[in-house]
């Protein structure tokens, strides 16, 4: 290990330079990871993250070479850049709207959860929004959640975009607010974005590693990447193995993206694009292979920070529809998979007029239709 350790001090520095990178060192085994992490501690050298579970430590690196002879270590796993990531959507500042008109947006109406809210509202479900956080709202009930940018401050969201994803999921529709798709499930923060809706894959990694630990159900990520990352690949499906359901927006980039972002494009994700009032595919909603599901995404209609709502486009706000349905579906039967939650979503969409599979997938989410099958194959079983 000493050699391993010489190597890590050359590389690694504890603040940021004019010439150093954020990179994702991944140990091959808890051994190596644990004792290079007290080696770090012992010698002043303070990484940006260490995350246990991932064997992972996130650091900033200067020296080109010594980084490719570090990588080459039988005790490395692999080093990557950390790229940055982003969210998906915006929501428009400062504009409140009267929430009486809206008690159910016409997003909740189209996918039409409000069918099944008499035999499921999501209760008990337990859903992970991986964004800039959420709240406070006086409609959102948050049960629990980490800051992964830095653990000691607060999970709450301080731009807006988590506080939207999370109303379009499971905002409760009390004192006359708007409903969510699934307003009886329990959400739960993972701040991994910041004030700008920027983060890096290292805070995302953190994010579904912590939502392993808690036993989450579903994770929401309206946010992406247009790079690889191989170390997000990993965690995605370590994750999926451990029966999380996992929903991802396609990315904005349009007509002409050239394909959809990371997480999205990962099979073991179920990638959203969006539409519109007009049943139609959002000009801004990415194409390319891989898009599992439509559902509205323009124009939407959710919660701000505090009190009152406001609207926003994007595909970020198309994901969450999926999430909340995805809890109203696994509220009805547990033991459901990831594959067997998305294969009643997708049997049953309805496909768009005019629109290849390249930009609606299976078509638009209707997640009566999903419950429906789910019901009539359970009834079939008992005879």
């Amino acid at each position: 290990m000493g050699k391993l350790h010489s190597m890590l001090a050359a590389a690694i520095e504890s603040k940021a330079t004019k010439h150093s990178q954020r990179k994702i060192i991944i140990f091959k085994d808890n051994k190596s990871y644990h004792q290079c992490v007290r080696f770090l501690k012992n010698n002043n050298i303070i990484p940006l993250k260490q995350v246990k579970t991932a064997r992972m430590v996130c650091c900033h690196v200067r020296n080109p070479k010594q980084l490719h002879d570090l990588s080459k270590h039988p005790k490395i796993h692999s080093i990557e850049t950390d790229i940055p990531v982003k969210a998906h959507g915006s929501v428009k500042a400062g504009k409140r709207l009267l929430a009486r008109s809206f008690k159910i947006p016409w997003g909740i109406q189209r996918i039409k959860a409000p069918q099944i809210w008499p035999i499921s509202r999501g209760q008990g479900i337990r859903i992970g929004i991986i964004d800039t956080g959420i709240g406070p709202s006086t409609d959102l009930f948050v049960f629990g959640g980490i800051n992964t940018i830095n653990p000691k401050q607060s999970f709450r969201d301080n731009n807006g975009h988590g506080t939207f994803v999370a109303g379009v999921t499971a905002a409760r529709g009390n004192r006359n607010m708007i409903t969510g798709a699934a307003p009886f499930a329990k959400l739960y923060s993972v701040k991994a974005l910041d004030a700008s809706g920027n983060g890096f894959v290292s805070d995302i990694i953190e994010g579904i590693e912590w939502c392993i630990q808690h036993r989450i159900q579903i994770i929401n990520m309206s946010l992406g990447l247009n790079q690889h990352s191989a170390s997000l690949r990993r965690v995605v499906r370590k994750a999926h193995r451990k029966g999380i359901v996992i929903v991802a927006s396609a990315g904005n980039s349009g007509k002409n993206s050239g394909g959809i972002d990371e997480p999205a494009k990962y099979p073991e994700v179920i990638a959203v694009a969006a539409s519109n009032k007009r049943n139609q595919i959002a000009d801004f909603s990415s194409r390319g292979k891989g898009i599992d599901l439509t559902a509205p995404g323009a124009d939407i209609v959710s919660l701000r920070i505090g009190k009152g709502t406001t609207t926003g486009s994007g595909t970020s706000f198309s994901a969450p529809h999926v999430t909340g349905s995805s809890a109203l579906l696994l509220r009805l039967n547990r033991r459901l998979s990831p594959n067997q939650i998305n294969k009643l979503m997708t049997s049953t969409a309805v496909k768009l007029k005019g629109y290849s599979r390249l930009a609606q997938g299976a078509g638009q989410l209707q997640v009566n239709r999903s419950a429906l099958n789910l019901i009539s194959a359970s009834k079939k079983r008992k005879r």
